[in-house]
Protein backbone atom coordinates (compact mmCIF):
# COMPACT_ATOMS: atom_id res chain seq x y z
CA UNK A 1 0.00 0.00 0.00
CA UNK A 2 2.74 2.17 0.96
CA UNK A 3 4.79 1.45 -2.30
CA UNK A 4 1.83 2.32 -4.23
CA UNK A 5 1.06 5.77 -2.56
CA UNK A 6 5.21 6.70 -3.12
CA UNK A 7 4.37 5.46 -6.86
CA UNK A 8 1.39 8.31 -6.95
CA UNK A 9 3.14 10.30 -5.75
CA UNK A 10 6.28 10.03 -8.15
CA UNK A 11 3.54 9.96 -10.65
CA UNK A 12 2.62 13.71 -9.66
CA UNK A 13 5.86 15.08 -9.04
CA UNK A 14 6.40 13.78 -13.29
CA UNK A 15 3.71 15.41 -14.41
CA UNK A 16 4.28 18.24 -12.47
CA UNK A 17 7.96 19.00 -13.70
CA UNK A 18 6.37 17.81 -17.26
CA UNK A 19 3.52 20.31 -17.27
CA UNK A 20 6.21 23.05 -15.68
CA UNK A 21 8.61 21.92 -18.64
CA UNK A 22 5.55 22.70 -21.30
CA UNK A 23 4.59 25.78 -19.37
CA UNK A 24 8.00 27.38 -19.46
CA UNK A 25 8.14 27.16 -23.75
CA UNK A 26 4.58 28.31 -23.87
CA UNK A 27 3.39 32.38 -23.89
CA UNK A 28 2.25 33.62 -20.13
CA UNK A 29 -1.21 34.14 -21.16
CA UNK A 30 -1.41 35.79 -17.75
CA UNK A 31 0.71 38.30 -18.69
CA UNK A 32 -1.16 38.74 -22.06
CA UNK A 33 -4.76 39.37 -19.91
CA UNK A 34 -2.84 42.28 -18.12
CA UNK A 35 -1.68 44.13 -21.09
CA UNK A 36 -5.13 43.31 -23.24
CA UNK A 37 -7.00 45.02 -20.03
CA UNK A 38 -4.79 47.96 -20.12
CA UNK A 39 -4.57 48.05 -23.46
CA UNK A 40 -8.70 48.32 -23.57
CA UNK A 41 -8.57 50.79 -20.70
CA UNK A 42 -6.14 53.16 -22.33
CA UNK A 43 -8.10 52.98 -25.86
CA UNK A 44 -11.58 53.54 -23.65
CA UNK A 45 -9.90 56.93 -22.67
CA UNK A 46 -9.49 57.72 -26.15
CA UNK A 47 -12.21 57.01 -27.84
CA UNK A 48 -14.21 60.25 -26.36
CA UNK A 49 -17.81 60.44 -26.11
CA UNK A 50 -18.90 58.12 -29.76
CA UNK A 51 -21.62 55.76 -28.61
CA UNK A 52 -20.04 53.22 -31.30
CA UNK A 53 -17.09 53.14 -30.37
CA UNK A 54 -17.76 52.79 -26.85
CA UNK A 55 -20.57 49.79 -27.33
CA UNK A 56 -17.03 48.29 -28.97
CA UNK A 57 -15.23 48.84 -25.74
CA UNK A 58 -17.97 47.47 -23.34
CA UNK A 59 -18.36 44.49 -25.50
CA UNK A 60 -14.30 44.50 -25.45
CA UNK A 61 -14.95 44.72 -21.31
CA UNK A 62 -17.75 42.19 -21.16
CA UNK A 63 -15.14 39.68 -22.75
CA UNK A 64 -12.75 40.15 -20.71
CA UNK A 65 -14.58 39.12 -18.12
CA UNK A 66 -14.78 36.01 -19.76
CA UNK A 67 -11.16 35.33 -20.19
CA UNK A 68 -10.74 36.07 -16.47
CA UNK A 69 -13.55 33.48 -15.97
CA UNK A 70 -11.74 30.86 -18.27
CA UNK A 71 -8.37 31.32 -17.08
CA UNK A 72 -9.38 30.88 -13.24
CA UNK A 73 -11.60 27.54 -14.61
CA UNK A 74 -8.61 26.35 -16.35
CA UNK A 75 -6.35 25.94 -14.33
CA UNK A 76 -4.87 22.43 -13.84
CA UNK A 77 -5.93 20.12 -10.81
CA UNK A 78 -3.95 20.07 -7.75
CA UNK A 79 -1.90 23.57 -8.54
CA UNK A 80 -0.21 22.55 -11.45
CA UNK A 81 1.46 25.07 -13.27
CA UNK A 82 -0.32 25.65 -16.66
CA UNK A 83 -4.11 25.81 -18.23
CA UNK A 84 -6.39 23.03 -19.71
CA UNK A 85 -5.67 23.03 -23.58
CA UNK A 86 -9.05 23.96 -23.97
CA UNK A 87 -8.86 26.53 -21.69
CA UNK A 88 -5.82 27.90 -23.46
CA UNK A 89 -7.50 27.63 -26.62
CA UNK A 90 -10.46 29.68 -25.70
CA UNK A 91 -8.35 32.64 -23.94
CA UNK A 92 -6.84 32.75 -26.86
CA UNK A 93 -10.04 32.91 -28.67
CA UNK A 94 -11.25 35.46 -26.23
CA UNK A 95 -8.22 37.94 -26.83
CA UNK A 96 -8.68 37.52 -30.91
CA UNK A 97 -11.88 38.94 -29.99
CA UNK A 98 -11.34 41.51 -27.70
CA UNK A 99 -7.87 42.84 -29.95
CA UNK A 100 -10.75 42.79 -33.03
CA UNK A 101 -13.02 44.77 -31.11
CA UNK A 102 -10.39 47.54 -29.84
CA UNK A 103 -9.57 47.71 -33.67
CA UNK A 104 -13.79 48.62 -34.03
CA UNK A 105 -13.42 50.67 -31.45
CA UNK A 106 -10.17 52.39 -33.37
CA UNK A 107 -12.41 52.93 -36.75
CA UNK A 108 -15.42 53.93 -34.94
CA UNK A 109 -13.96 56.50 -33.00
CA UNK A 110 -12.17 57.57 -36.41
CA UNK A 111 -16.35 57.63 -38.14
CA UNK A 112 -16.93 59.82 -35.37
CA UNK A 113 -14.29 62.52 -35.77
CA UNK A 114 -14.78 62.26 -39.65
CA UNK A 115 -18.54 63.04 -38.82
CA UNK A 116 -17.45 65.78 -36.51
CA UNK A 117 -14.85 67.37 -38.77
CA UNK A 118 -17.65 66.94 -41.76
CA UNK A 119 -20.46 68.56 -39.40
CA UNK A 120 -17.48 71.65 -38.94
CA UNK A 121 -17.07 71.76 -42.69
CA UNK A 122 -20.74 71.67 -43.34
CA UNK A 123 -21.45 74.22 -40.88
CA UNK A 124 -18.42 76.27 -42.33
CA UNK A 125 -19.61 76.04 -45.98
CA UNK A 126 -23.23 77.04 -45.11
CA UNK A 127 -21.84 80.35 -43.44
CA UNK A 128 -19.81 80.74 -46.74
CA UNK A 129 -22.72 80.31 -48.57
CA UNK A 130 -25.04 82.31 -46.25
CA UNK A 131 -21.87 85.29 -46.52
CA UNK A 132 -21.89 84.61 -50.81
CA UNK A 133 -25.56 85.09 -50.54
CA UNK A 134 -25.47 88.56 -48.20
CA UNK A 135 -22.67 90.18 -50.74
CA UNK A 136 -24.64 89.03 -53.52
CA UNK A 137 -27.50 90.81 -51.86
CA UNK A 138 -25.26 93.63 -51.07
CA UNK A 139 -24.04 93.94 -54.52
CA UNK A 140 -27.67 94.45 -56.03
CA UNK A 141 -28.19 97.14 -53.54
CA UNK A 142 -25.26 98.60 -54.61
CA UNK A 143 -26.21 98.63 -58.20
CA UNK A 144 -29.55 99.47 -57.56
CA UNK A 145 -28.11 102.66 -55.70
CA UNK A 146 -26.01 103.61 -58.07
CA UNK A 147 -28.54 103.29 -61.29
CA UNK A 148 -30.79 105.58 -58.39
CA UNK A 149 -27.39 107.89 -58.21
CA UNK A 150 -26.97 108.15 -62.25
CA UNK A 151 -30.65 108.74 -62.48
CA UNK A 152 -30.15 111.46 -59.92
CA UNK A 153 -27.16 112.89 -62.14
CA UNK A 154 -28.97 112.92 -65.11
CA UNK A 155 -31.96 114.74 -63.36
CA UNK A 156 -29.69 117.34 -61.76
CA UNK A 157 -27.98 117.97 -65.26
CA UNK A 158 -31.34 118.52 -66.67
CA UNK A 159 -32.48 120.53 -64.13
CA UNK A 160 -29.11 122.53 -64.60
CA UNK A 161 -29.77 122.75 -68.14
CA UNK A 162 -33.68 124.12 -67.29
CA UNK A 163 -32.30 126.54 -64.81
CA UNK A 164 -29.55 127.58 -67.85
CA UNK A 165 -32.12 128.08 -69.98
CA UNK A 166 -34.88 129.84 -67.71
CA UNK A 167 -31.60 132.05 -66.94
CA UNK A 168 -31.66 133.03 -70.69
CA UNK A 169 -35.19 133.27 -70.89
CA UNK A 170 -35.30 135.69 -68.23
CA UNK A 171 -33.05 137.65 -69.39
CA UNK A 172 -34.85 137.40 -72.66
CA UNK A 173 -37.87 138.41 -71.11
CA UNK A 174 -35.57 141.79 -69.52
CA UNK A 175 -34.53 142.74 -72.71
CA UNK A 176 -38.07 142.34 -74.53
CA UNK A 177 -39.17 144.19 -71.29
CA UNK A 178 -36.99 146.72 -72.01
CA UNK A 179 -37.38 147.09 -75.43
CA UNK A 180 -41.64 147.81 -74.62
CA UNK A 181 -40.57 150.26 -72.06
CA UNK A 182 -38.92 151.92 -75.16
CA UNK A 183 -41.22 151.80 -77.73
CA UNK A 184 -44.01 152.99 -75.36
CA UNK A 185 -41.88 155.75 -74.15
CA UNK A 186 -41.21 156.68 -77.74
CA UNK A 187 -45.24 156.23 -78.62
CA UNK A 188 -45.59 158.34 -75.98
CA UNK A 189 -43.31 160.94 -77.25
CA UNK A 190 -45.55 160.13 -80.68
CA UNK A 191 -48.49 161.23 -79.06
CA UNK A 192 -47.18 164.20 -77.04
CA UNK A 193 -45.98 165.59 -80.37
CA UNK A 194 -49.24 164.69 -82.43
CA UNK A 195 -50.94 166.56 -79.43
CA UNK A 196 -49.06 169.10 -79.71
CA UNK A 197 -49.19 169.76 -83.68
CA UNK A 198 -52.73 169.12 -83.33
CA UNK A 199 -52.95 172.04 -80.59
CA UNK A 200 -50.95 174.15 -83.29
CA UNK A 201 -53.16 173.48 -85.86
CA UNK A 202 -55.92 174.26 -84.53
CA UNK A 203 -54.61 177.67 -83.17
CA UNK A 204 -53.42 178.44 -86.64
CA UNK A 205 -56.85 177.52 -88.11
CA UNK A 206 -58.36 179.86 -85.25
CA UNK A 207 -55.95 182.68 -85.84
CA UNK A 208 -56.71 182.09 -89.95
CA UNK A 209 -60.30 182.31 -89.35
CA UNK A 210 -60.32 185.58 -86.92
CA UNK A 211 -57.86 188.02 -89.11
CA UNK A 212 -59.23 190.45 -91.27
CA UNK A 213 -59.19 190.22 -95.41
CA UNK A 214 -56.01 191.83 -97.05
CA UNK A 215 -56.84 194.98 -99.27
CA UNK A 216 -57.37 194.40 -103.15
CA UNK A 217 -54.57 195.67 -104.99
CA UNK A 218 -55.19 199.04 -107.24
CA UNK A 219 -55.09 198.16 -111.34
Amino acid sequence: MLSYRVHLIAIAILIAFSSISFADDKPDLSEQITKTKLAVEDLATKVGNYPKALSEIEKARALIKKTDQAYENGKQWLGLRGLKPEAEQEIQHYLQMIDMLSGMANTRMSEGKNLDEAVVIDKQILLVKTRVKLLKERKLETEKLQLALQKCESAAKELTTINSEQTKLTGQIDQLSADRKKLEDQLQALKSENTALASQLEQMKKATSTSPPSATPAK
